[in-house]
């Protein structure tokens, strides 16, 4: 079995920094802007959740890059291009959204001001789709298949850690109301992610021939959709995808706001819940890699099930925080929420893997991106339209993110439903005939790959 040279680890750990620099300035959007405009300003919660979703509509530039970047010469610099536009099309859009959210704030009925937010956080998204999709292509181009799990693994730990540090910086240099020094805090915020990106990024892509060799065979576009569309193992798989992400996603941009209309608490302490959530995804992730350790094979099994499970009780134990508007409570259901988030993290990715094959590898993992993109977008955006129709129905803050928080409860009942109906092997037999091949399987392997899975796991 290869092992990883040092200059490959160095290169994942670049990777993940570049990774890093992307959350800083996702920290600011999510946990900070949003919270502002909501609670500060009194934007609707709705109006806020539809103009911020757009950021996730832009799934299939990712798709698009990572196309061309495919049809570049493995011999030369392909990825490192698009990993630097993405970037910098991010970090060009980011010092104005203080300015577009305070003028949005003043005249929240102005057509030009939403159709700007929505044109600003498109190329946000742009940007770090772009960027994210071009980093997970050289993981693939640089290393042997069995090491680039474990890779993805650091990049998405390194990728938290910058949700965490993003978060610590403005709560521990910010404390308190700073929603006056919100232009200088988003221009430093980005002018520090643009040095680490600039720092990480040399020496990231040396030319030289690809490790994966191409499939001999690959399904064409419509064929694979077709054959999806006719498996309904195959919709199942993408329906419990959808409907997992939209319900984990509702408590996206009301989270911070719950914690200044219903806790009152300030801006810097409702900026840690984004710490809190990372720092349990986290741990929740790391406990699963512990149970993959295991020759007896039932952690992958059931770590998606377990992070459905912790996820439904953290909504209901944050449904009755903001009942009883008790801190501690919440603060209790955000670790619990981490924590499931790391389980069905690692959980979904096994799955995934073991539904995915080379014959149309390209084909599933992009309509798995669109489809969890947009579930991501619509979960947001409904999120906010449930607070607000909360608001108007009960009058109250406290019984609007009540509601919210059980629906979402129950809404991951629903998809332990949807799980427990899915057959992997029913799945291979559907898509197989589909296609007129023979009966292939979630393996990676190939006439003459003398891997074997345990190797490979």
């Amino acid at each position: 079995m290869p092992t990883l040279t040092r200059h490959d680890n160095l290169v994942i750990l670049k990777l993940g920094i570049i990774r890093f620099a992307t959350s800083l300035l996702v920290v600011l959007i999510t946990n900070v802007l949003n919270r502002v405009l909501i609670v500060e300003y009194q934007t609707p919660a709705s109006l806020i959740a539809f103009i911020f979703a757009f950021q996730h509509l832009a799934t299939p530039s990712g798709l698009i890059a990572g196309f061309f970047s495919d049809k570049l010469k493995p011999t030369g610099r392909r990825r490192t291009p698009f990993i630097l536009a993405g970037m910098g099309l991010s970090l060009a859009v980011t010092p104005w959204f203080p300015t577009w959210g305070l003028m949005l704030a003043a005249a929240p009925a102005d057509r030009q001001l939403l159709w700007l937010g929505v044109a600003l956080f498109s190329l946000f998204g742009v940007g770090t789709t772009i960027s994210a999709t071009a980093v997970n292509a050289l993981l693939v181009d640089r290393l042997p298949r069995h090491r680039r799990g474990t890779a993805m693994t650091m990049v998405w730990i390194l990728t938290l850690a910058g949700m965490i540090v993003g978060s610590g910086c403005f709560h521990y240099l910010f404390p308190g109301e700073q929603i006056h020094h919100l232009q200088g805090i988003f221009w430093l915020f980005t002018l520090v992610a643009a040095v680490i990106t600039l720092v990480s990024i040399r020496g990231v892509e040396i030319p030289q021939p690809v490790v994966r060799p191409r499939p001999q065979a690959v399904a064409s576009l419509g064929r694979c959709l077709v054959s999806f569309g006719q498996s309904n193992q195959a919709l199942l798989f993408f329906g419990f995808l959808a409907a997992s992400v939209f319900f984990l996603a509702m408590q996206s941009f009301i989270l911070t706001p719950f914690g200044g209309e219903v806790l009152h608490l300030p801006v810097g302490e409702t900026t840690k819940f984004g710490m809190i959530t990372a720092y349990g995804t986290i741990l929740g992730m790391g406990a699963a890699y512990w149970r993959l350790r295991h020759p007896a094979a039932l952690g992958d099994i059931v770590n998606l099930p377990i992070g459905l499970g912790l996820g439904t009780a953290a909504f209901a134990l944050l449904g009755m925080s903001a009942w009883q508007a008790q801190a501690a409570m919440a603060t209790a259901g955000l670790w619990l929420l981490g924590f499931a988030k790391g389980f069905y993290n690692a959980g979904l990715s096994h799955l995934t893997m073991r539904l995915a094959h080379p014959v149309f590898g390209g084909i599933f993992m992009g309509l798995w991106n669109l489809i969890s993109g947009l579930a991501l977008a619509l979960g947001e955006m409904a999120g906010g339209f449930f607070l607000d129709h909360g608001l108007h129905r009960f009058g109250t803050p406290r019984l609007a993110y009540t509601a919210v928080f059980l629906l979402e409860a129950l809404g991951l009942l629903g998809c332990l439903l949807l799980l427990h109906l899915l057959q992997v092997d029913g799945y291979w037999r559907q898509v197989s005939q589909n296609l007129g091949l023979p009966l292939l399987s979630g393996s990676d392997r190939r006439p003459g790959d003398s891997t074997t899975r345990g190797a490979e796991r």
